[in-house]
């Protein structure tokens, strides 16, 4: 992963659209890499959102969401990056970033239940509910299936043959990626500039505004920046962006997200 002065990673092969949880320790003071890519720092991401929800701060019902946005988005990218700055360069874990992830999600937690009890958000509009929208069960399962069938027939043609997976591998990729990354992204972040820019586009019957687009530019540039790489990641990161609009909840986008990550190693083998 990184620390202030960032990382590069190991040179293994990872599933395009990967999670952005693999880091390693050599030092690097311009890029983070993952597996065969390179990230910009931290601050591109925190710089670049900045200033797609900044022309929200002249409107005085905007501005006060803007604020709580910028300072969530940067609570959780130091969470994300902290365990670099302790020697050994990761607590948990030798090939994941366990503990960046467990520190990044923890702090999610805490923004979303100071916003519930200081900002008058509710854990329902973040998505934090089991409860879908009524109609949007079959919709969102169809095309969630329909995707991860997509998702394995293009691994499987593009001949992908990842490492041997390790336990770990396994383990991480089955629970961390969708929950750390969908909570804040899909979850707090989305809610807050759902309130700053109202959503005045429906697709496929889910609710679409600008706030969805800040945020799924945010994910991505958590990933390579690598053309193929942003080509492979653009689609499921719409994907769940869809499926949280569509069913109010972030159950399903949680769960596709592991799927979508766990399916490549298991069709690539």
């Amino acid at each position: 992963m990184l620390r202030s002065e960032l990382l590069t990673a190991t040179a293994h092969p990872h599933p395009a659209g990967h999670d952005c949880g693999q880091w390693s320790g050599r030092l690097n003071r311009d890029v983070i890499a993952v597996g065969d890519g390179t990230r910009e720092l931290p601050w591109l991401t925190m710089v670049l959102a900045t200033l797609l929800v900044a022309p929200a701060l002249a409107r005085p019902a905007a501005r006060m969401w803007v604020i709580v946005f910028v300072a969530a988005l940067a609570l959780w990218l130091g969470m994300w990056t902290l365990p670099a700055l302790w020697p050994g360069q990761r607590w948990l874990g030798e090939r994941w970033n366990w503990s960046g992830s467990l520190l990044a999600l923890s702090g999610t937690l805490w923004i979303g239940t100071l916003l519930v009890r200081r900002g008058g958000l509710t854990w329902r509009e973040m998505g934090f509910t089991w409860a879908q929208q009524p109609g949007s069960i079959l919709p969102a399962t169809g095309v969630a299936a329909a995707a991860l069938l997509m998702q394995v027939l293009l691994t499987i043609s593009g001949r992908y043959a990842p490492a041997a997976v390790s336990s770990e591998t396994w383990l991480y990729q089955t629970t961390l990626p969708g929950l750390v990354e969908e909570t804040i992204f899909r979850g707090v972040l989305l809610a807050l500039l759902d309130r700053a820019f109202p959503v005045r586009s429906l697709v496929l019957g889910a609710p679409f505004g600008w706030g969805g687009v800040v945020v799924t530019v945010g994910f991505l540039l958590l990933h390579p920046l690598t053309a193929t790489s942003l080509l492979a990641v653009l689609p499921p990161a719409v994907l769940y962006l869809w499926l949280r609009a569509r069913t109010g909840s972030l159950a399903l986008p949680v769960l596709v997200h592991n799927s979508w990550n766990v399916l490549a190693y298991v069709t690539g083998r």
